[in-house]
């Protein structure tokens, strides 16, 4: 009986794979660079292989070739692979190389051979992201960096830094030392992670949430906040709520503090296209009426229609065009933003849409009708909140292959009575409109897990996105992936992290 043919072991799997029905795996083996852009994934592989016991020798040669422009399929990250006695990679950018090599690798990682034959590939969205709440819980410069390594190794390609939040501060800040957090990341560490994204082909994203989560920032500017709340109507909505955490909004000092704090700590992302400015939960959305001094700012400016909701536009609105002059793309959280009456966001920012858990946030649907791209960070499948805070679960492998998730289904909307119900889609082939998604790492309870914990519990989820983002869904079984996964133990070669950051 003919042996089967050996399968491509890899995530994310490939878009199509046709086997020759042999193996590579040679004694020796060098990797030429077919184009001067290449140099450093060339580089790089070889020493890979090496760690693999594949040392540098004339037996067989692994080609990185730069795809000829005329090729409209190979764009961008896409690669293609032919496997014979020799490989060739083929790929348009040093990204598309360095997804392809990481194909063959996770083939000798999981099996000790590469199966001929010849492979494409190319991603349903452009965006496969991580990001990482590093302000509630401070995780080492070294930790984020292995993080990084971990995560590219199957095609994430953006990371979301959110270093400051209610809880802490936790970037060093020149302008403003007086809000770091005692344990924080120095500008000199900050460096070694953004030239270490950089190297992976990861986009930085920095996020800084305001005018709502800055607990820590305005208890050095206690001045700044927002007054209180009153106590409302109905009992059964809950006392008064504190602002503590929230910028006041309806003075001009206020937007000026915060346009000097983006520019402090921009400058330490030098290479970032990106800006999280957050824009959620900035007080009880569904009681804005309750904060006096939004409802009297609201009709002062906009007349007897304006609400709280038109001041928090108008301000994210600024927030972002400030960016802009920077060069930053800005991005928002969604659950606050196309609530206004007056005030219209401006559509080229782009909306992290996390949540419709209450029926008053508006749908994905009206989103794209407003002209805002997106970037889907489902929370009912990609939420790792430390501790299960706030009714989460940990994400997991199953859960996410039975909702069948792909980059275009987002969470649910929910009715007037607290339940999911409409179902919120976007199918393939994915318009423009959808950037991508990403998973999110929240530390609510930050000693619930150590940081090893967290990185060993995100492990099999964030590979289950990554591996139906690039496909746009999968192929294959729930059961095919766990064997697969398993059989990629984790990766150490090339991801070595100095002893002492200076």
């Amino acid at each position: 009986m003919t042996a089967a043919p050996p399968e491509w072991l890899a995530i994310p799997q490939p878009s199509a794979f046709a086997p020759a029905g042999g193996s590579w795996r040679p004694a020796a083996a060098h990797v030429v660079a077919g184009s001067r852009r290449f140099d450093v994934e060339a580089r790089r592989l070889q020493q890979e292989l090496a760690c693999l016991g594949i040392p540098d020798g004339d037996e067989s040669r692994i080609v990185l070739s730069e795809a000829d422009v005329a090729a409209p399929s190979l764009i961008g990250e896409a690669f293609a692979i032919h496997v014979a006695d020799d490989i060739e990679v083929r790929a348009a950018t040093p990204a598309g190389a360095f997804r392809a090599t990481r194909q063959l690798l996770h083939n000798l990682r999981a099996q000790g051979l590469v199966p001929t034959g010849r492979v494409e590939s190319a991603p349903a969205v452009a965006e496969r992201g991580i990001h990482l709440d590093a302000a509630r819980k401070h995780y080492s410069a070294e930790w984020i960096i292995r993080m990084l390594h971990d995560a590219a190794d199957v095609g994430i390609n953006v990371f979301q830094w959110h270093f400051s939040e209610n809880e802490g501060f936790r970037l060093e800040s020149v302008a403003f030392p007086e809000v770091v957090s005692p344990d924080h990341i120095t500008r000199a560490e900050a460096g070694l992670i953004l030239e270490t994204a950089r190297d992976l082909h990861i986009d930085v994203v920095p996020s800084l949430d305001m005018p709502g989560h800055l607990r820590q920032v305005l208890s050095a500017h206690p001045d700044l906040r927002l007054p209180p709340g009153e106590e409302p109507e109905d009992p059964a909505a809950g006392g008064i709520v504190g602002t503590d955490h929230a910028l006041d909004i309806t003075r001009d000092e206020a937007l000026e503090f915060a346009r000097r704090l983006v520019d402090d700590m921009a400058d330490a992302f030098p290479h970032s296209t990106k800006w999280n400015l957050g824009g959620d939960e900035f007080v009880a959305f569904e009681r804005i009426g309750d904060y006096p001094a939004l409802t009297e700012a609201a009709h002062a400016r906009y007349g007897a229609a304006g609400t709280g909701f038109d001041l928090l536009t108008d301000f994210v609105n600024a927030i972002a065009t400030h960016l802009r002059g920077r060069g930053l793309q800005a991005r928002a959280w969604n659950d606050g933003m196309l609530r206004s009456e007056v005030a219209t966001l401006h559509s080229e920012i782009v909306l992290t849409w996390w949540t419709n858990w209450h029926a008053s946030m508006r749908p994905v649907a009206e989103a794209v009708a407003a002209g805002h791209r997106l970037v889907n960070v489902n929370d009912s499948l990609f939420y790792y909140v430390l501790g299960e805070n706030a009714g989460y679960r940990y994400p997991t492998a199953e859960r996410i292959w039975d909702e069948d998730w792909h980059p275009g289904l987002f969470p649910r909307l929910w009715g007037e009575e607290g339940q999911s119900t409409v179902r919120q889609e976007i199918t393939r082939p994915y318009p423009p409109t959808l950037l991508g998604c990403s998973f999110a790492i929240w530390s609510d309870r930050p000693q619930a897990q150590t940081a090893e914990e967290v990185a060993a519990g995100i492990r099999s989820p964030l590979r289950a996105m990554a591996e139906r983002a690039w496909n746009g869904g999968s192929r294959l079984s729930l059961a095919d992936f766990q064997a697969m996964d398993a059989r990629l133990r984790p990766w150490g070669c090339g991801s070595a992290v100095p002893n002492r950051i200076s």
